[in-house]
């Protein structure tokens, strides 16, 4: 029992010695996601994504809000009338408390005309 624990008292200042890689290895395979280009930006997702179902083919958070697919194929909507509406706080319901920069109302209607599809069937509600 001596010698188990001389030889410990002795080993033990050597792994003071030892340095350890306070840096993660990376993941093995680790893949960068890259967005689509036809994906909406991740702040019109943050702005509008808590009502609006901002993507393609998918359901409003909040059963009121219509999905931008929706809105986008909304007859006789055009880029002009989108801004107009988007430029124009009055136009929003109560609960969409935003003011947007023009620049953002641009990107938010250029994403939302990108919806628009010839044969979109609107989801029943």
């Amino acid at each position: 029992m001596r010698h188990i624990a001389a030889i410990l008292a002795a080993s033990l200042p050597l792994t003071a010695c030892q340095t350890y890689d306070t840096q993660p290895d990376p993941a093995p395979d680790a893949v960068a996601v890259v967005p689509s280009e036809d994906a909406a930006p991740t702040y019109v997702i943050a702005i509008c994504g808590e009502c609006h179902a901002v993507q393609d083919n998918a359901v409003s958070p909040n059963p009121q809000a219509p999905g931008f697919a929706d809105i986008a194929n909304s007859p006789g909507l055009t880029r002009d009338t989108l801004v107009t509406f988007l430029a124009d706080a009055h136009n929003y319901p109560m609960q969409m408390d935003v003011d947007l920069v023009e620049e953002d109302i641009e990107v938010i209607a250029d994403y939302m005309l990108t919806l628009q599809s010839e044969d979109y069937v609107r989801r029943p509600g």
